[in-house]
């Protein structure tokens, strides 16, 4: 039986728009057994059919794509992202499929090849790079694809999801977004994104705040997160630095220490201290 584990991922990493995404420990799991007909185990009773089930659709993308005769699996699943909260668990249910399809074929395409397959059924490449590589990555588009580069991140930086107990859809978070911008805004936004990669490296947080200044979205989004502006006014005086992670609901606080989590208490939201994470893990269990 085939295992694989897809860990969170942080899409945006605030003025990334698109374009960056970090990978957080924290996992779905799922496995694949052969069988003679799909069957699925762990899914809401909803997405337990063929009908209903993103993973069973990437999966069955790559046989369609390779034109080969699909090989029916047994799909379990559990899982510790949170759904619609900008964590990347729709991301890990594409991931899981893909990699599991190439795997059923005895591995007929690269990482990197998986990797454009996922990015293309996702429709952006900032929460399955992550999802696939680890750390931080910026990911390019040209005609050949997309391309991901990854990035050191010191280990001097703790990243703490703050997870609202309501969900906040992608469609919803995008429908919010202007559809013209401003070129001042636009550079406010490359100006900082170009830097960010240094700045993880060194794990500088001073220079990460003052990164975290974007324009093109979170301006947007914040309004469809009860205790943003809260959050914001609360740390605005400490060496932290705060994004909306992915489309949201969740945010994302970097900092050096766990401390701040004193100062944001009063929302009573789910707090996690989380680990950059290294990638997918495909295994025989």
């Amino acid at each position: 039986m085939l295992q694989i584990k897809v860990e969170a991922t942080s899409a945006n990493v605030c003025v990334g728009f698109d374009v960056l995404g970090i990978s957080l420990k924290l996992y779905n799991t799922f496995t694949f057994k052969k069988s003679n007909d799909f069957s699925f185990v762990g899914f809401l009773d909803e997405y337990s059919n063929i009908n209903n089930n993103m993973v069973y659709d990437s999966y069955s993308y790559v046989f369609k794509t390779l034109n080969k005769e699909i090989i029916p699996v047994e799909i379990g699943f559990s899982g510790d992202i949170p759904v619609s909260r900008g964590l990347g668990s729709s991301s890990s249910l594409i991931v899981a499929g893909v990699f599991a399809a190439n795997y059923m074929l005895n591995n007929p395409l690269s990482k990197d090849e998986c990797f454009t397959i996922c990015a293309k059924l996702e429709g952006h490449p900032d929460n399955v790079a992550p999802a696939i590589y680890g750390g931080l990555i910026a990911s390019f588009k040209d005609d050949l694809g997309y391309h991901p580069i990854r990035y050191e991140v010191s280990n001097k930086l703790k990243f703490i999801t703050i997870i609202p107990p309501f969900k906040l859809k992608t469609e919803d978070a995008r429908g919010v977004l202007p559809k013209m911008l401003e070129y001042k805004d636009i550079v406010n936004n490359l100006s900082r994104i170009v830097n960010i990669p240094y700045a993880f490296k060194l794990g500088d947080i001073k220079l990460i705040k003052q990164l975290f200044n974007d324009k093109l979205h979170e301006p947007y989004r914040k309004k469809l997160i009860k205790g943003y502006d809260e959050i914001k006014e609360a740390i605005k005086d400490l060496d932290v630095a705060l994004a909306i992670s992915g489309s949201g609901s969740t945010m994302l606080l970097i900092s050096y220490d766990t401390s701040v989590i004193e100062k944001i208490k009063f929302l009573n939201y789910d707090i996690k201290v989380l680990e950059v994470g290294s990638g997918i893990n495909i295994k025989e269990v």
